[in-house]
């Protein structure tokens, strides 16, 4: 009897609904984890830094750290900041607040702010203040030092990249994407994993809707 290939799923693994950072999990190396971050945190009086380049996993890491710093008693606000499609010198340090929202701050409550670099000075200035004068924690993302204290820097290798493809594809089939294929996927988007997944999930509707072997040499 002979045995027919799997068919592909209908569901594209790269798809943003499994790749965005709430759906997966950081990985750590072996001799480090969220606990171990988390007591580094405490250590620092909820004052930390997350560091590292485009596509390298701040916000996967963030998202990982959340339940953990729940279970420490922390209640978490989180804010995220993206680039601006133009300037603008208009913004209030406070925007996206409320008044109400921000005095009800305290020493329990830990403040997240994902792309916190994209703020100028006095809007840093602002959010430091009014986390210091609360007694409330403060943990940040950028891609260089932010002048916190260093919780983690996010790295990216090929070899990472080849793990975090392997648990998106699960059981899908893989037979269409060698090893030598995705490390240059890896190096031609200068080690940003987020833009190596959204060529991969080109390149996989390309094999299930056209059904021609999508090339994933960069």
């Amino acid at each position: 009897m002979t045995t027919l290939p799997a068919p592909l799923p209908s569901r594209n693994p790269f798809a943003t609904r499994y790749t965005r950072p709430v759906a997966n999990a950081y990985l750590f190396p072996e001799d480090a984890g969220a606990e171990t971050l988390i007591a580094r945190l405490r250590e620092f009086h909820w004052w930390g830094q997350i560091t590292g380049p485009h596509g390298s996993g701040k916000s996967t890491l963030v998202q990982t750290l959340l339940p953990g710093l729940e279970a420490a008693g922390r209640v978490i606000h989180c804010y995220t900041f993206h680039p601006a499609p133009w300037a603008s010198t208009a913004a209030s340090p406070a925007a996206g607040l409320r008044r109400a929202s921000v005095a009800g701050w305290n020493p329990m409550t830990q403040i997240v702010v994902d792309g916190y670099e994209q703020l100028g000075w006095l809007q840093r200035t602002w959010w430091k203040w009014q986390c210091r004068r609360r007694g409330a924690g403060l943990l940040v993302t950028g891609h260089e030092d932010l002048g916190f204290p260093p919780l983690w820097r996010t790295e990216t290798s090929a070899e990472l990249t080849r793990r975090v493809v392997a648990r998106l594809l699960d059981q899908a089939d893989a037979s269409w994407l060698r090893t030598e294929q995705l490390d240059r996927l890896f190096a031609s988007h200068q080690g940003n994993v987020r833009e190596v997944l959204f060529a991969l999930y080109d390149l996989y509707e390309q094999q299930h809707h056209h059904g021609a072997p999508p090339r994933a040499d960069g």
